[in-house]
């Protein structure tokens, strides 16, 4: 057996509904033009938690001429794929290629500002 190098169960909660990381990346991965390569940011506003989903775009579709419309289209696009497979409202930002922060091994893939 190979050396245990982190949690697979890093679960958040949004509007009651438990999420797991890998529930989101298997819709990102159903999407083409973005990169395997995401982070979770929860936040709260007022008494409410927040979701927001930040994406690599891939370099071909980041070169795209009419850019701002595709990217737009595709934020919208993920936001209900998102809501319709977990049922959990999240704010999407797609952003540049190779912008998120790499980690050897176990990815760091949620960012909870509640705790600040």
């Amino acid at each position: 057996m190979d050396r245990i190098t982190g949690r697979s169960d890093d679960m958040l909660i949004s509007e009651a509904v438990n999420v797991f990381p890998s529930q989101i990346e298997a819709v990102l991965i159903g999407v083409t033009g973005l990169e395997p390569h995401y982070q979770l940011v929860v936040d709260r506003t007022g008494t409410m938690d927040t979701l927001e989903v930040q994406v690599e775009v891939s370099e071909r579709a980041f070169a795209n001429a009419d850019e701002v419309r595709y990217l737009q289209t595709l934020e919208k696009s993920l936001a209900k794929d998102l809501k319709d497979y977990l049922g959990v409202t999240a704010k999407i930002k797609i952003v540049e290629p190779k912008s998120l922060q790499r980690s050897e091994g176990k990815a760091s893939r949620i960012i909870d500002k509640r705790r600040m």
